[in-house]
């Protein structure tokens, strides 16, 4: 029986508190008053940019259009015919890799060291010339495709795309 009066009591002294004309305890403040001071407010400064800075995120890494962009004779070379013999080195399901490396490049299971290669992607026939990176993983692990070959290969960096893997 105590503990519903205890309970009521409190609330209604807590919603007391919540009115214009509370108790002395719980009165507001007048409505019109100023504020004592105002601290001055400094306007922003311009965020300074360093050009050797400027592609790094917080993390270190490239960011998505400093990581795509590459200059005309990267694009030239990954995407002009080689007349070297090539080993074909099987298919993989690619997926946009971390932005930590600039270039073009597949990190991949397919191959245990880096070498040159060439990727095709099935269906659109598209390819581009690029480093193959051993991934470490399982043969039948999936890969990862630098932004950079993403691009050039016409793909959408969020889809998963299947490629032929060619090592020179």
């Amino acid at each position: 029986m105590k503990t519903p009066l205890l309970l009521t009591t409190i609330a209604t002294l807590a919603l007391a508190g919540c009115g214009d004309q509370g108790f002395g305890l719980f009165k507001r403040g007048d409505k019109d008053a100023k504020p004592v001071a105002e601290a001055p407010v400094a306007p922003p400064e311009p965020a300074q940019s360093h050009p050797d800075t400027t592609a790094l995120n917080k993390g270190g890494a490239l960011t998505q259009d400093a990581a795509g962009a590459v200059s005309e004779t990267a694009l030239a070379e990954a995407t002009k015919p080689v007349e070297r013999p090539e080993q074909d080195k099987g298919t993989t399901i690619a997926s946009l890799g971390l932005l930590e490396r600039d270039g073009f490049w597949l990190r991949t299971p397919l191959v245990s060291s880096e070498a040159d290669g060439r990727v095709v992607v099935e269906g659109s026939g598209a390819s581009v010339n690029l480093r193959l990176l051993p991934s470490g993983g399982e043969s039948g692990a999936g890969s990862q495709l630098s932004i950079a070959a993403m691009q050039v290969l016409g793909v959408p960096i969020t889809d998963l795309v299947k490629v032929q893997v060619f090592i020179r």
